[in-house]
């Protein structure tokens, strides 16, 4: 499948995904805060949101598929490089709150980081290989 296609393809399910992500994300926060609603509901309503997520790391592997050998090389680099960043951290503060009592990091948070250092990372390795992902 061509480059177009195969970007168009991603949003096309993307963009969906990701608003039933922050949708159900914000709506359980809210029900929390606002309502007396059973812990048992909200777990059950934080369903929602992790198939969304978990969808999109499916569409992001189908996505890869797709694309030709060397934006896949791209792209798993900076699968990697996001993967080493967010464990890093996560582990590193990990050792910090165990030996040092450092504050709670959330693991909430390791979610977004990984994908924002993916995108840096798959920019980063663009412009150092001179590729362009349109």
């Amino acid at each position: 499948m061509d480059q177009g296609r195969a970007t168009r393809r991603y949003y096309r399910v993307f963009a969906p995904a990701m608003i039933i992500f922050l949708a159900g994300s914000f709506g359980i926060a809210w029900l929390e805060d606002n309502s007396a609603t059973p812990n048992w509901l909200l777990a059950g309503l934080a369903m929602i949101p992790i198939a969304a997520l978990l969808s999109m790391f499916w569409l992001h592997w189908r996505y890869i598929r797709d694309v030709d050998e060397y934006l896949r090389q791209i792209h798993v680099k900076a699968l990697l490089f996001s993967a080493a960043v967010a464990l890093g951290i996560g582990t590193g503060w990990g050792y910090l709150e165990f030996y040092l009592d450092a504050p709670a990091l959330p693991v909430f948070w390791l979610n977004p980081l990984f994908w924002t250092v993916y995108g840096i990372g798959v920019v980063a390795f663009s412009l150092r290989d001179g590729v362009s992902q349109n």
